[in-house]
């Protein structure tokens, strides 16, 4: 009966551990709320909120950058992915609207396309996106290099979107929490 008694709590946390690692990994696909104090801080986001929404559709991966004002969508930035394609995604830019960066006077350049390229670094899990846009700025034109990588940790609750643009030496870091009541 003693043997029960030291052995009886290594069954358990053998127990809790299999329940952690077995259970399923999230992927990033679902909505996502933007958690600004724990993002950079730029003034894009304390007037707006920003959602994403990523969904598969076929092999291709759909994220949706809608930018909230109050409780309405005031403005929805989409990209399409297909990860693995060797040759881009072109995407018409058709709003000057450029909202990453609307209080700074850099505007999209409309009518042309936005190449858009992407790969899983870990399917479900964490996508690599490149985009290459041609904005315009007080000096003309400027093609801007933004690199994405969409990360979602463990257990499918936070989504962390770290962007690196041409443009700017430093990463913008945007949190987000799942939007989905568990």
């Amino acid at each position: 009966m003693k043997s029960w008694r030291y052995l009886l709590p290594l069954l358990l946390v053998a127990a809790f551990l299999q329940l952690d690692c077995s259970a399923p990994d999230r992927s990033l696909f679902g909505t996502w709320e933007l958690v600004p104090e724990k993002s950079t801080d730029l003034v894009t986001w304390r007037y707006r909120k920003l959602q994403l929404e990523i969904h598969p559709q076929d092999d291709d991966v759909v994220i949706l950058h809608n930018w909230r004002d109050r409780n309405r969508i005031a403005f929805v930035d989409s990209i399409v992915v297909v990860p693995g394609q060797k040759t881009s995604t072109a995407i018409a830019v058709d709003s000057p609207i450029w909202p990453e960066n609307w209080y700074m006077g850099v505007l999209a350049k409309t009518g042309v396309d936005r190449l858009v390229s992407g790969e899983w670094i870990e399917p479900g899990r964490e996508l690599s996106v490149t985009i290459e846009q041609l904005v315009e700025i007080s000096q003309g034109e400027k093609i801007v290099h933004t690199h994405r990588l969409y990360r979602i940790d463990r257990r499918g609750k936070i989504l962390k979107l770290v962007e690196q643009r041409s443009t700017r030496p430093t990463p913008i870091e945007l949190v987000f929490r799942s939007a989905v009541n568990e």
